[in-house]
């Protein structure tokens, strides 16, 4: 019993993931608002690397992973992810293969100066070495600001149901923007399963 709560704890804290990731995107553009205050536009069109760590009682998973962002419409985006990695086994012996990957729809409108407020849905898939191989999906809302200069600040709650088994989870993140085309992030979020995670990635908008 101990064993199979370590794994799914840790497996659907990683599901969340997907969600939490889609929802942000570093600045590319700019545009006027107000007199002649300029503030940059957020994209929302981008491929992006990662490196996640995930702890849950001592227990890690490394986690490798690529995402994807188009716009289709103003305000409307199409998001991908795969997922692959290892998650480390109670019992002590070798470590547990896992993949996942998720496609969805997401929203974001802007609410103030240099902020939008974002949402997606995503079909999720996970494969856990000869343990599962489970379907669900994921919601989540956030928020997205952006400093003067080159930094930008998230916020996110995510919600995922995987086979009659959820999670929720609580993040926040800050960017820098390199140039119009190339940024760097870290994230850091925790799920109501108690995992721990870490972040961090880097992005190309195109």
């Amino acid at each position: 019993m101990m064993k199979s709560k370590c794994i799914l704890s840790i497996s659907r804290a990683v599901l969340a993931g997907l969600a939490f990731s889609g929802l942000s995107a570093s600045a590319q553009a700019a545009y006027s608002y107000g007199d002649d205050a300029q503030v940059p536009e957020f994209s929302y069109n981008f491929v992006e690397g990662a490196y996640d760590n995930y702890d849950f009682d001592g227990l890690d998973a490394d986690i490798g992973r690529l995402s994807m962002s188009y716009d289709v419409a103003s305000k409307l985006n199409i998001i991908g992810e795969y997922a692959n990695g290892d998650i480390d086994n109670p019992t002590g012996g070798s470590s547990l293969d896992y993949e996942a990957f998720a496609i969805g729809l997401g929203y974001h409108t802007p609410v103030a100066p240099r902020t939008d407020v974002t949402a997606n849905i995503k079909y999720i898939n996970q494969d856990i070495d000869s343990i599962s191989d489970d379907d669900g999906y994921g919601v989540g809302i956030g928020l997205r600001h952006k400093l003067m200069g080159k930094v930008e600040l998230d916020a996110n709650i995510d919600y995922m149901d995987l086979d009659d088994n959820d999670d929720t989870r609580f993040g926040v993140g800050a960017r820098y923007d390199i140039n119009n085309k190339v940024s760097v992030g870290v994230d850091y979020s925790t799920s109501s399963e108690d995992v721990d995670i870490i972040s961090s990635n880097i992005r190309f908008n195109f």
